[in-house]
């Protein structure tokens, strides 16, 4: 299930946006024809960034591949798979992070291109400080492609239920002897 999708210009998107709305005024008030034309095409990178990032968002899922057995304070490697099925259009730029009982991992996973019908595979490591049942309830897909003057991103709910078994300690050799 899709979220709605979040959309916030990044630092430079903002200048971006500044200067396009200054070129705009500087447009209407000079009456100047080569300042509209400037205006005009500023005001299509911005449309073009939206679209692009969008069709680059559209048509992914994600599978998450969690390990057999989790403990206490061991870092693991959650392994996160992200498939296109779009026909033609291949996926750029790609931000993929995961989140734990609502709040989002702090790591992130990049992909640089995922090819049209196909999938990539990655992990990122995570470390769990309390035993018991988790669950891995969304991933949130980003993307700042193609100019980086936009972050899109769209919120996946899916969920994984995982067992933390107690800490692992070390035992001496000599219990091991003994028994």
């Amino acid at each position: 299930m899709r979220g709605f999708p979040r959309f916030a210009p990044t630092r430079y998107g903002w200048w971006f946006m500044v200067s396009t709305l200054l070129a705009g005024v500087a447009a209407i008030n000079g009456g100047i024809n080569l300042l509209f034309l400037i205006f005009g095409m500023m005001l299509s990178l911005i449309l073009a960034s939206g679209v692009l990032s969008d069709l680059s968002l559209r048509a992914l899922s994600v599978t998450r591949s969690p390990p057999a057995t989790l403990h206490v304070g061991t870092p693991f490697l959650m392994g996160l798979c992200l498939h296109n099925r779009k026909r033609y259009l291949p996926s750029f730029a790609l931000e993929v992070q995961d989140a734990v009982g609502g709040r989002f991992v702090g790591r992130r996973c990049f992909y640089l291109k995922v090819p049209a019908r196909q999938g990539q595979q990655t992990a990122y490591e995570h470390t769990v400080e309390k035993r018991g049942r988790y669950q891995f309830t969304g991933i949130r897909l980003a993307t700042r492609f193609p100019f980086g003057l936009i972050r899109k991103s769209h919120d996946i709910k899916t969920v994984t239920d995982v067992l933390v078994y107690p800490r692992l300690v070390p035992v001496a050799q000599a219990t091991l002897e003994a028994g």
